[in-house]
Formats: C-alpha cells, structure tokens, sequence
C-alpha cells in the first residue's frame, strides 16, 4: 500500500468518525431536551400544587386589527376549579364546578362545562395555569408544547395542531412563570383570527381566604 493509499484510507475514516460524531451529538442533543423540558414542567407542577388560592389584580391587553385596548381588575381562585375574573369595563369570567359564565371577546353567555367543550377548553387553560399543569393543558387539547428562558421568566408555549375551519379556539397559548417562584405571571391567547389577549398576574397573595360566593351565579 502506497502513502497516498494510507493518506486516503485515513481521510476515509476520519471522515466516517466525523459524521459519526456528529450523529451522536444531535442525538444527544435530542433525547436530552425532553427530559429537561420534562424535568422543568414537573417543577412548574410541584410549586402550582401548593396554590390553594390566589387574591391578584389583573391586566388584560387586547391586540386587534392594528388597535391595542387595555383593561384592570381582579382576580379570584380557589383549587382546582373555580375561578373569576372580573374587571372594571364590567367584562368578566367566571368558572365553577359545573358551569363558565363569560363575557369577553367573542364569548358572551353562560354555559355547561362539558368535557371536550370549547367553554371547558377556555376555563381549563386559567386553572391549569395557576396549577402548572402544562402537560394536561397540552394533552387535553392537542398541543404541542416548547419551553424557553430569560433570565427572569419560564415561557411554556403551547401550538395547536389543529386547523379550525370556523376561527373559534386558540392556535397558540403561552404562559409566562416566574423563575423565582415558577409560578405563572401571565398567560397570552392568540386566537385563528390574530387577536392576541394577554392577561397579567400582579399584586398576587396566596393562599388566602377567598369569598366563594364570588363563584355562584
């Protein structure tokens, strides 16, 4: 065997042991980032299942067509399925065991929380939300589900994966949890037509004693 059959025969094999190499580290690469979004989300999970109640202000910012309005309020919880949001322009949201009364964007009425519903699908991204169950929100609607980082905050974004011929639902959700505390601070709503809803979580106190009347309509 010449030196230039040597040369080549080791060019060959570097060249196989680079490629290979390159596999193993996408690889890599691959199986680790489910386990650390896993290992995230159960954290996220563990501290939301120590909320029992939450007492916040709440600011929803609404951007439609170009135009962008804001609204305040207040913000009621009680674990695990009961919720009210209720803000000053007399818009409102309210959730119990059995039904969602709901006055804000293309919602208006009161209705039966039905499994599979759209007005369970609506309720159920609020209190999953406050009890950092990402994964049920994803596996119950369909989503797709990516984490990201600041220095600041946790971004779990969820994407549907459905089309939706009549616009109604949500194409992409995405909460905002704080890295101090993983608790979530804000939850933004896109709906098929554009329209972004994002509903910030301010002045929070948890675990408090909550007026449960606020739930009865």
């Amino acid at each position: 065997m010449t030196h230039n059959d040597v040369a080549s025969l080791f060019l060959f094999i570097f060249a196989r042991m680079k490629k290979a190499l390159i596999i193993f580290a996408i690889t890599l690469f691959v199986l680790q980032a489910p386990a650390q979004d896993k290992d995230l989300l159960n954290r996220i999970r563990t501290a939301g299942s120590s909320v029992q109640t939450i007492e916040a202000d709440l600011t929803n910012v609404r951007l439609k067509a170009g135009v962008t309005t804001n609204q305040s309020g207040t913000l009621h919880f009680v674990s695990p399925k009961e919720m009210a949001a209720v803000f000053t322009t007399g818009q409102h949201m309210i959730a119990n065991e059995k039904k969602l009364k709901v006055d804000i964007g293309v919602f208006h009425g009161s209705y039966r929380l039905r499994e599979g519903g759209i007005p369970r699908s609506l309720s159920n991204i609020f209190l999953y939300a406050f009890q950092g169950r990402c994964q049920d929100l994803a596996d119950e609607n369909d989503y797709t589900l990516k984490t990201s980082s600041s220095a600041q905050y946790y971004d779990v974004t969820f994407t549907s994966k459905k089309k939706h011929i009549l616009g109604v639902g949500y194409k992409k959700v995405v909460f905002r949890f704080s890295t101090k505390d993983l608790r979530v601070k804000k939850i933004t709503l896109t709906d098929y037509k554009d329209t972004e809803d994002s509903y910030s979580i301010t002045n929070v106190h948890y675990n408090v004693k909550v007026d449960k009347s606020r739930f009865q309509f």
